[in-house]
Order: C-alpha cells, then structure tokens, then sequence
C-alpha cells in the first residue's frame, strides 16, 4: 500500500510531500493523513515491499515522539479515532472536564489512569505514563 500527500505551499509555509510505504500501513495512519490533508492524500496498492523501514524506526518520528506530553498523546490518540471528549471521558467512567485537562497538560496521568488509557485505546499504557519514574 502507498499513501502519497502533496500539499501545494500556503502563505508562510513550507509545501508538503511525503510517501508512506509498505504493505500494512496502520489505519490509523491513513485515517490521520485523511483527515489533515483531505484534498491531497492518495491511497493505493502496492503488493510490492521493497523493504520500507518502520515508521517507529524514523528519526523525525523519534523525535516527535520524545517532544509529546502524556496530554499531547491522549489528545492525538483520541484524534486519531475521531472520538470527542465526551465520547472518551465514557469509555474511561470519568468527566469530560478531567479529560480535558488532562489533554491541556492542566491534570496529570496517573499510573491507574494510563492503564485505563491503554485498555480503552489499545496501546502500551507507557505512552501515557513513565512506569519509570516513581
């Protein structure tokens, strides 16, 4: 599969191109580059791998990665599945309020909220939380 984003410049910006590669590109990755470049992705087939390397292997993914807050990937994760606040503040039996602050960088993760996190999004709850860290 290939997906293929060319964004024409904008005033003040730099123009966007970029190609992702490979057989089992996560949907939510396609779904992500849907939604932030509606007029501009291409999805196609492509049964030949040659090989791509994974996107966690990147540096620029790395580095993102390392610059998220616990916020930052709640909020992104929630993004990605195209649910509201309210929609996920059900799923974790809390308020709308905690996960907004929790998105805003206002409340910290708890190590009980991001087990919580990682069962209702189906991640490794350490994107939310450094079980580190005490």
């Amino acid at each position: 599969m290939l997906a293929v984003v060319n964004q024409p410049r904008m005033r003040n910006t730099e123009p966007v191109s970029f190609k992702v590669v490979g057989k089992n590109i996560p949907k939510f990755v396609l779904i992500f580059l849907e939604s932030a470049f509606p007029q501009s992705v291409q999805v196609e087939l492509d049964e030949d791998d040659n090989g791509s390397t994974k996107l966690e292997d990147w540096d620029w993914y790395k580095n993102i990665n390392a610059s998220m807050t616990p916020g930052d990937a709640v909020k992104a994760d929630r993004g990605l599945r195209a649910w509201t606040q309210k929609q996920l503040a059900e799923k974790l039996g809390v308020s709308v309020q905690n996960v907004s602050e929790i998105e805003r960088n206002v409340r910290p993760v708890s190590r009980k909220m991001a087990v919580k996190l990682g069962k209702v999004f189906k991640t490794d709850p350490s994107a939310y939380f450094d079980f580190g860290k005490e």
